[in-house]
């Protein structure tokens, strides 16, 4: 598979803190997520149940998987999601950055930047594993279609794994569009519940990503 090259982006924005909890207050993790093969295969991670893969409805990159949220109002799920989240699988070339957390940086520009923006804040940033893995918790305010008038605040779980063996960046974002009243909490850095069950989402999908299949990256 010919793997992407990251968008070449401005200079990073200021960055600010805010600190989540650890846990989510009736979540029940894992148990219930459910285990996915990517690219045919080749990589495994998790799900949440509900989500389901968008080539089935619509032509993906073949350098992307993408998961869409089909729940409905009435269904109740333990997670501590909604109805709207998305969830991007990216394989990327490894960009050329001093360290891990620039790297994130980077592909945190890119993604803001296809958003319609340039100017995001970290909420989180965590290096999971030394050197390859890195995730945060970002919040845009992007513009839907291109139209400031329709813009909506969206919080982005952004998780970087890099393989060097395969000079690949792996970038797993998980979109959260927030209501308004969602949006004037997270102003006021309290971040609503969904968003800290979102920030466990991408850390387990991180702990249970394995490359089964190297041939992927030949």
């Amino acid at each position: 598979m010919k793997i992407e090259k990251a968008s070449h982006i401005s200079q990073p924005v200021p960055l600010s803190t805010c600190t989540l909890i650890d846990t989510y207050p009736g979540h029940q993790g894992s148990m219930n997520n459910k285990e996915v093969e990517l690219y045919g295969g080749a990589i495994t991670t998790v799900v949440p149940p509900g989500f389901i893969d968008a080539s089935t409805l619509r032509e993906v990159p073949d350098t992307q998987e993408v998961y869409v949220n089909s729940r409905r109002d009435e269904e109740e799920f333990e997670d501590g999601l909604a109805t709207n989240e998305s969830i991007i699988v990216d394989l990327l070339e490894t960009v050329d950055k001093g360290d891990l957390k620039e790297a994130w940086q980077f592909h945190v520009e890119d993604l803001t930047e296809l958003n319609g923006t340039t100017k995001w804040e970290a909420l989180q940033e965590d290096t999971v594993q030394q050197g390859t893995k890195f995730t945060g918790l970002v919040m845009e305010v992007a513009n839907k279609w291109g139209k400031p008038d329709l813009a909506q605040t969206v919080v982005i779980g952004v998780a970087l794994i890099r393989l060097t063996q395969f000079d690949t960046d792996v970038v797993i974002s998980i979109n959260v569009p927030l209501t308004k009243e969602e949006a004037s909490q997270a102003s006021n850095k309290e971040l609503p519940a969904r968003c800290h069950a979102v920030y466990q989402l991408l850390q387990e999908m991180v702990r249970k990503f394995h490359v089964v299949d190297t041939s992927l990256f030949a």
